[in-house]
């Protein structure tokens, strides 16, 4: 019993890193786009760095609400596996 609670917190600790690490990495690659863009279309004006940076964060955020239904349904499953 010890040993799924164990396994729990370890896979609930990863998912957490998981979604700071890719949300990060995600705003960064969109501030770069972002600025490329602005340079390019624009001379003084930073539309493109906010847009992609923002589609970055909402990006993080739809793939750890994913990744915490997908731990969700798969508990489930197993729960009712061991109850029949």
């Amino acid at each position: 019993m010890s040993n799924k609670q164990d396994k729990s917190t370890f896979f609930i600790f990863n998912l957490v890193i998981q979604f700071f690490i890719e949300t990060f990495v995600a705003m960064v690659i969109g501030y770069f786009i972002g600025k490329y863009l602005d340079q390019w279309l624009f001379s003084d004006k930073v539309l493109f760095v906010y847009i992609l940076v923002v589609i970055g964060i909402f990006a993080g955020i739809s793939n750890f609400i994913k990744r915490a239904l997908k731990y969700s349904k798969g508990e489930e499953e197993n729960e009712e596996k061991r109850s029949d």
